[in-house]
């Protein structure tokens, strides 16, 4: 018969060996768990950013100016219409207030006329309305 021989590691036949493997191992846990936050604290504890992480925000960053010209465009274009309506609207009320009053002195003109019985032409007859009216 053979006997199967079993392997026993090297640090298990030696204790002082196997306390040298554990003091070493501490030692570098130790070191690789201290070292990152040191490295952050020595450099003022900023993030390190990967190039994708600053592509990112770079690009979020364009996007949000994008958006936000496209939104300015969109509120000048409806504030210029606003403007214009309102213009036209006023504009509107001043023309219906002058038609009125060319009306009014029209008519005026012809009570003249129809008295003398003279004849002049429509241009004319504006043209004297607008000349009472002052303008």
């Amino acid at each position: 018969r053979t006997q199967t021989r079993t392997t026993v590691p090297y640090t298990a036949r030696d204790p002082s060996t196997m306390m040298l493997a554990t003091a070493r191992l501490a030692a570098i846990r130790a070191t690789t768990a201290t070292a990152p936050r040191a490295a952050a604290a020595s450099l003022g504890g900023q993030r390190f950013m990967t190039l994708g992480d600053t592509l990112k925000s770079k690009e979020s960053v364009e996007e949000e100016l994008y958006i936000r010209k496209i939104e300015h465009e969109a509120y000048l274009r409806r504030k210029a219409k606003e403007d214009e309506h309102e213009a036209k609207m006023d504009q509107t009320a001043a023309e219906a207030e002058h038609k009125k009053a060319m009306d009014a002195a029209i008519e005026e003109l012809f009570g003249v006329l129809a008295k003398t019985g003279d004849k002049i032409s429509d241009m004319g007859i504006e043209n004297i309305a607008l000349w009472k009216l002052g303008k």
